[in-house]
């Protein structure tokens, strides 16, 4: 028996309170197209508010989400070019206007303290088996680079805990939903998998915070998105 079969044993043995739920974080799927980091990342926040009204649990309950938070959006532009406007107005229209998209500007040096704030995770955790018991919430931000792979218009990104005080050394828990690798099969054809897995992987990992080039608003300020009732 191999170590993933034997790993994905062992959740299922565990009580459903502790179980990574949804269940589509550990092991992503990438996003649907080219344009739809932000209503999958939207997805993924509304997920964590965990609403019996917003079923998503599975990664084809977030692909069905994430599409129609992006059919949403672009009604609200009228055109494929969007901006933050476009983007709060089409996301809170497909809640009902049960949640609202909130836009908060930090010091770049304070991110990771508002990510620990927010998901309540302060450091390393067996991901595999604690990550939906314990992350409180998410926070969205957006980067122009991760791991060097360029992302020129910038790149929304989801933000699930952070390690040490803040400075280089620290580290963050992010979901990419954009990873573009040579070689690298992508999640499909499998139970609770959508059939269109899309043209990215996604990766859910520890990251040091230098390896992320966060979009800037001004020098020294980035905006963070969050999602509240």
């Amino acid at each position: 028996m191999n170590l993933i079969r034997l790993t994905l044993l062992l959740i299922m043995a565990l009580p459903a309170t502790v179980r990574a739920e949804p269940g589509f974080v550990v092991q992503p799927i990438g996003q649907a197209t080219n344009s739809t980091c932000q209503s999958y990342a939207l997805g993924v926040a509304l997920a964590f508010k965990r609403d019996a009204q917003f079923k998503l649990t599975t990664a084809a309950d977030l692909r069905k989400t994430e599409l129609a938070i992006r059919a949403a959006i672009k009604s609200a532009a009228g055109t494929e070019s969007v901006n933050h406007d476009h983007i709060k107005k089409g996301f809170e229209s497909f809640t009902n206007g049960i949640y609202k998209l909130k836009f908060r500007v930090v010091d770049l040096a304070q991110v990771g303290e508002e990510v620990k704030k927010r998901s309540g995770v302060t450091s390393p955790v067996p991901l595999e088996f604690l990550l939906g018991a314990i992350v409180k919430d998410v926070v969205l931000a957006s980067a122009t680079m991760i791991d060097n792979y360029p992302y020129s218009q910038g790149h929304i990104f989801t933000l699930l805990g952070a390690d040490g005080p803040p400075n280089s050394n620290q580290k963050l828990l992010i979901l990419n939903s954009a990873i573009k690798v040579k070689g690298i099969e992508r999640n499909s054809c499998s139970e609770d998998l959508p059939d269109d897995p899309g043209p990215y992987t996604a990766g859910l990992s520890w990251k040091d915070f230098n390896s992320i080039k966060f979009k800037v608003n001004s020098p020294g300020k980035v905006l963070l998105w969050t999602i509240e009732k």
